[in-house]
């Protein structure tokens, strides 16, 4: 890894004030995601928004996505270069489930999401997947910024107000991934987890929980990996 790329995969914790966020009662909370390049195409989102979001998403024209909100139409505009890999900006319709609408959003090499709330109208930055807590007053999203080896992680407030954010992987020095992250869930108890895999020895596998110790937040409990 580059030591800018390691720069850019030092694990950033940011606890923002939403203490309680990650406390909460979560189970089975809404799940929405994007799926691959392939189910953007015209006839497939076309297909999507009939079965999932009929009356609500529309493909106005080529460029032009619009949701249908409590409080009036939201429309989403793609930006020229409209024909150019990984250029422009464009957007496509994701999911939609339980009064959220997701849209991928493809901007240059960056792949992200936006979230819109139905009832209020609201558009919260998000990712190509997001998974609710049971009670729905936090989300999960992550992101494949271009150029990261792995994944940016978010967990925010219903409202967008963000409480951590991280990456999908854990350091064991700065600059130097020793486990990825996978699996990332809510339990029943409100604790946010993921499965931690050594990058050296694939064998070497345990569940790791996001809490807040020494003032920060961090994925207990720790374990040394090999070096690679």
């Amino acid at each position: 890894m580059t030591e800018r790329r390691a720069r850019r995969g030092a694990v950033s914790l940011l606890a923002l004030g939403l203490s309680g966020c990650l406390n909460l009662a979560h189970g089975a909370g809404p799940h929405l995601g994007c799926g691959d390049g392939g189910d953007n195409e015209p006839r497939v989102e076309a297909k999507r928004i009939a079965g999932r979001a009929q009356g609500v998403v529309r493909r106005e024209s080529k460029h032009v996505l619009s949701v249908r909100t409590a409080q009036g139409v939201l429309r989403f505009k793609d930006e020229p270069p409209y024909d150019e890999p990984l250029d422009g900006k464009h957007h496509y319709f994701c999911d939609r489930r339980d009064g959220f609408v997701l849209l991928q959003v493809e901007d240059g090499s960056d792949f992200t999401g936006v979230l819109i709330d139905e009832a209020g109208g609201k558009t919260i930055e998000a990712g190509k997947e997001v998974l609710f807590s049971n009670d729905r007053r936090a989300f999960f999203a992550r992101v494949q910024p271009d150029g990261l080896d792995g994944e940016a992680w978010t967990i925010r407030a219903a409202d967008g107000t963000p409480s951590w954010s991280g990456y999908s992987f854990i350091e064991q020095r700065k600059g130097e991934i020793a486990a990825t992250l996978e699996t990332p869930a809510w339990t029943d108890t409100g604790e946010f987890t993921a499965t931690a895999q050594c990058l050296a020895d694939d064998k070497l596998r345990w569940k790791v929980k996001l809490t807040k110790a020494g003032g920060k937040w961090q994925w207990l409990p720790k374990r040394a990996c090999p070096h690679s």
